[in-house]
This record gives structure tokens, sequence and C-alpha cells, in this order.
């Protein structure tokens, strides 16, 4: 089937969406600036994909340690408070018995 020529034909007849549109101008293009526009949208893509996806990986990074600093902070000197809170009872009991 031949390729039709869409520079010669009136398309506002047509019911054609918006995205038909754009295929049929982008389709109209010479090779080298469809080229060319296929790099700068997937740059502009990819940008904007590595900017959200950086955004995310430096967000959980952030999680990670925040987790890793609270549970040190917690059990390090958690520990030692119990741990201080149990020989002061044991001496009180210690000294209860004594008497």
């Amino acid at each position: 089937m031949p390729a039709i020529d869409l520079n010669n034909i009136n398309l506002d007849n047509l019911d054609l969406s918006a995205i038909d549109r754009f295929v049929i101008w982008y389709g109209t293009l010479p090779d080298s600036v469809r080229t060319g526009v296929s790099i700068a949208v997937g740059a502009m893509i990819g940008y904007v994909v590595f900017r959200i996806v950086a955004k995310i990986i430096k967000g959980v990074l952030k999680a990670v340690i925040a987790a890793i600093l609270a549970f040190l902070i917690t059990t390090v000197p958690g520990n030692m408070i119990l741990s201080n809170a149990y020989d002061r009872v044991e001496q009180q009991i210690t000294t209860s018995l004594n008497r």
C-alpha cells in the first residue's frame, strides 16, 4: 500500500483527536527532526524520572539513617537506665532483707 502524503490533504473535516493530530504532525517531519524531537523528549522525561527516583532514594536513605539512630538512641541509653534501675531495686531489696 503506497504512503499517503498528508501534507496535501485537508484534515479539518476529519474527527481527529489531539493525539491523532500530533501523530500526523510528527509523521510529516523529516527523519532528522523526528530523531531530534525523540531525543529531546526522551532526555526531558529521563531527567524528570531521575529527579523523582533520586528524591525517593534520598528519602529512603534518610529514613534508614533515622531508624538506625532511633534504635541506637533508645537501646543504649535505655539499657543503661534499666540496668541502673535494676541495680538500685536490687540494692533496696538487699538492704531490706538485711535489716
